[in-house]
């Protein structure tokens, strides 16, 4: 009997078989989820947590902080200036941002989940692949068990370095390099956990539409870098580096 059919046979897997599965053995847990989609459980799990573990962290004085620093560091980026009043509204926003974030994050992830999932479908519609909207949208929400690893392990980091940027992109390994550089911003758009998502994500998508997970890996990655780049690039020009 076939791997194949031995999944279709198979029945649905366990909520906590699932998340565990996403990130233990991702081959035979995506080939099951395509067999048998589900994603509304796992969806709001990984929405909700990571919400909560955002409001937490901006709740502190530390997160306050950490905000401020963030929202500056992005305005200048692109070339701006933070005036005096810009700065003040900053730091009023800060105290709200507990609440505004999770919020924005209870609110947006399901949209973007949805949406991902709908362009994705729609490309592979184009390449001649055969699939359910349910089903690739179930592997998009699984993949989000990495999105909420990520922030497991990040979030308690940025506590401790008191920042809110990245301790897991690229850029954390060249210290050397000129903040706001074109270089800099490549390698900080780069994130280990990223890379993660996007190869658990490939292995559903594959696993739905009968494909070589490695070539469905290597269209992401390309989009990825593509992504990394134009907005590096854009804030090199704006910010006249």
């Amino acid at each position: 009997m076939s791997t194949e059919t031995s999944s279709a046979a198979a029945p649905p897997l366990p909520f906590v078989q699932r998340v565990i599965g996403v990130v233990v053995s991702p081959g035979d847990t995506m080939a099951r989820i395509a067999a048998a989609p589900r994603w509304v459980d796992v969806l709001v799990f990984t929405t909700v947590l990571v919400a909560a573990g955002f409001a937490v962290f901006l709740s502190s004085d530390v997160g306050k902080a950490a905000y401020v620093d963030q929202a500056v560091a992005s305005i200048e980026s692109f070339g701006r200036t933070v005036t005096p009043e810009m700065y003040a509204a900053i730091q009023k926003q800060a105290s709200i941002a507990a609440a505004l974030q999770g919020g924005t994050i209870l609110f947006f992830s399901p949209l973007m989940a949805a949406a991902i999932a709908g362009i994705l479908y729609g490309v592979f519609a184009v390449l001649g692949g055969e699939a359910t909207y349910k089903q690739v949208l179930a592997v998009v929400a699984h993949a989000g068990v990495i999105s909420l690893l990520q922030q497991v392990f990040s979030l308690p980091m940025n506590y401790m370095r008191q920042t809110m940027s990245s301790a897991t992109n690229l850029a954390v390994f060249f210290p050397d390099l000129a903040e706001g550089s074109f270089l800099a911003s490549v390698l900080g758009f780069i994130d280990l956990f990223w890379i993660w998502y996007l190869v658990v994500l490939a292995i559903g998508l594959a696993a739905v539409y009968r494909r070589r997970w490695t070539s469905v890996a290597g269209g992401l990655f390309v989009v990825y870098v593509v992504m990394g780049l134009a907005i590096a690039a854009i804030k090199a020009v704006l910010g006249g580096r």
